[in-house]
């Protein structure tokens, strides 16, 4: 039997039902232009700080700053090797910056940015200062908080300074952008920089133990449904421990290699300062930058990162900014920034808040977990007869000064007959030990005992996790 002809208005119906499953499968997931910044806003340390941070102000808030190096004209590229629009090369939604240590700096960039980034925040907690982080936003900040890490350096390290500025993690909450996409969870962080490549001042103990804290909150935001991003100048490079526990320990990826694939860090090494940057990102220690120019061209590397949720974000673009240079002055910093577009991806309600079980997991990442842990098992042993040792050292010299002190009290008794200028002597050498002395001792018994208790507790968290690690391994045998 021959079917009926439709009618016009089933036709126009059918056209109609016709287009918006067309406009369905066309929509186009939001996304979100990051740009992650460690601005160098040490006071008085720092060369031309008010004029650099004035600077990327002006260039956050659309101004023309800086002229651009003729060879990086194409830094920003998305998955199909395509470079950006540029007039929306700079144009982002979320700031994250580091090394934010001035309020008139600070004052500075918000009153500059208001327009284009109207809910901004920055972090105070600290000893002597704040940890330097600030964010800049298009989107709602919904709620924030600060993280400080029990274990970040030593003060003993007064010219370091980690320690006196309390580096930590600032997670700031944002509203989802839609009902079909996961609220944003940014965890923006500075960790404790490295002051030589091996021995106690690479201070990599501690950066190992501030990732294990940090991988653990970031779970804590991925099981609450959070996409999450990981921002900052993490001071680790890409394969280290501390990466691997940002990356293995969370599940999330590197936004770079996300989109370019991993890279051959040491090939990259031996190229020349303007491939190193095209090619591996390379934001610390670049030849192109008039602050680093002095470095060896196998010194530069990538320290910036923006580590993300690859179930619910996936980068589009990505590259290094900030690379122009400012007339009489140079690079608007010691690092380049790094910018990557993350597309949010439609929230999947079975999967929602979970996140993938252990046993489930291929058995190769789970063997590279365990020796993870088992390194870092080894690296905190190894500092800890260092901490133990200092500890020591340090309420021995107290022990003594008191002694000093106790022996000069004497020795002024009987000079002072035989030759009086002799006590000015003696009182100022008592002076200078009692401070001294003081001062070691409070470092020894206070700090000391603090820090080998946070080791001692981060060290009974990874034993956790191996013998837990173990269990899975026997049991997919």
């Amino acid at each position: 039997m021959a079917q009926p002809f439709p009618s016009p208005r089933d036709t126009d119906i059918s056209d109609t039902q016709l287009s918006l499953n067309n406009a369905v499968q066309q929509k186009k997931q939001p996304r979100i232009k990051f740009l992650t910044f460690n601005t160098w806003g040490l006071k008085f340390v720092a060369k031309h700080r008010k004029e650099r941070l004035r600077a990327i102000a002006d260039k956050l808030a659309g101004l023309k700053v800086g002229t651009p190096i003729e060879e990086l004209n194409v830094l920003n590229t998305n998955e199909n090797g395509e470079q950006e629009e540029e007039e929306n090369i700079d144009d982002y939604d979320i700031v994250a910056l580091q090394e934010i240590w001035c309020k008139e700096d600070w004052d500075y960039i918000t009153l500059r940015c208001k327009e284009r980034f109207p809910y901004t925040r920055i972090f105070y907690s600290g000893i002597l200062t704040g940890p330097g982080l600030a964010i800049l936003s298009k989107i709602p900040i919904e709620s924030t908080f600060l993280y400080r890490f029990p274990i970040n350096g030593r003060p003993s390290a007064v010219f370091r300074g980690d320690w006196y500025v309390g580096k930590s993690i600032a997670v700031t909450l944002l509203k989802p952008l839609t009902s079909d996409t996961y609220p944003i969870a940014i965890m923006n962080s500075h960790m404790h920089a490295p002051y030589a490549m091996t021995g106690d001042a690479a201070y990599e103990c501690h950066r190992s133990c501030q990732a294990w804290d940090f991988s653990k909150l970031a779970n804590l935001y991925k099981k609450a449904n959070y996409a999450v991003v990981i921002v900052g100048d993490l001071n680790s490079r890409p394969g280290s421990l501390p990466h691997k526990f940002l990356t293995a320990e969370t599940g999330l990826v590197d936004s770079w290699l996300q989109l370019h694939g991993q890279q051959d860090i040491i090939q990259i090494s031996k190229m020349n300062a303007v491939d190193q940057l095209k090619i591996g990102c390379t934001t610390c220690d670049s030849q192109l930058n008039t602050w680093r120019a002095q470095r060896q061209p196998d010194e530069a590397k990538r320290l910036d990162y923006a580590l993300i949720d690859p179930t619910k974000l996936k980068t589009i673009n990505a590259g290094a900014r900030f690379t122009e240079r400012l007339p009489n002055i140079g690079s608007f910093s010691d690092h380049f920034a790094y910018t990557c577009t993350l597309e949010l991806l439609p929230r999947e309600t079975e999967k929602s808040g979970n996140i993938e079980d252990d046993f489930k997991q291929p058995r190769k990442l789970l063997l590279d977990r365990f020796a993870s842990y088992e390194e870092m098992l080894r690296c905190i042993n190894k500092y800890m007869i260092t901490a133990k040792r200092q500890k020591s050292l340090r309420g021995i010299h107290f022990i003594i000064s008191v002694l000093c002190i106790i022996a000069c009290l004497v020795v002024t008794t009987f000079t002072a007959n035989k030759a009086a200028w002799s006590s000015i002597f003696w009182v100022l050498f008592a002076t200078v030990v009692s401070v001294t002395g003081l001062i070691d001792g409070l470092i020894s018994f206070f700090f000391g005992r603090s820090e080998i208790r946070a080791l001692w507790e981060v060290e009974q968290e990874v034993q956790d996790a191996e013998r837990y690690m173990q269990m899975v391994l026997d049991k997919q045998q």
